[in-house]
């Protein structure tokens, strides 16, 4: 190759434009801690939050599959973009858990920061517990 100074600058180049481009849509493989926690509405989080490795992929026709091994919860569902293209609506349940409470419908969003490389992810359940609502909170990465 006549020019590999040019032909490494132009794959340094391909790199960091792929790596931002990461950031720019929800979909894609996402990774990293989920905390399963019940929160009350007048008294904060009920009991002790537990945190566990999961994984969630979000394909580009919505569909939301995901798994917390640990918790033994397996997700299902769909999303579509809220606000901005880079923003979802993540509408999905949460079956097979280990804590029954983390059974169920759960509602929420996934919030992209680019800047900083990666994704917060905030569901609630839909049915009412007597010691509060089921949460699943995330922060996680492709």
């Amino acid at each position: 190759m006549r020019y590999p100074l040019l032909a490494v600058l132009a794959a340094s180049s391909l790199t960091i434009a792929v790596q931002a481009q990461e950031y720019t849509r929800y979909q894609g493989s996402w990774s990293g801690p989920f905390l399963f926690y019940v929160a009350q509405q007048d008294t904060g989080t009920q009991g002790s939050p537990e945190v566990f490795a999961g994984t969630l992929q979000i394909e580009i026709d919505g569909a939301v599959r995901g798994a917390v091994p640990d918790a033994a919860c397996t997700l299902a569902g769909s999303s579509m973009d809220y606000i901005t293209p880079a923003n979802a609506s993540i509408d999905l349940v949460a079956s097979g858990c280990r804590d029954a409470r983390f059974n169920g419908h759960f509602v929420g969003k996934l919030i992209l920061n680019p800047q900083l490389k990666y994704a917060s992810i905030r569901l609630s359940s839909m049915r009412s517990l007597d010691a509060g609502t089921a949460q699943i909170s995330a922060i996680i990465r492709h």
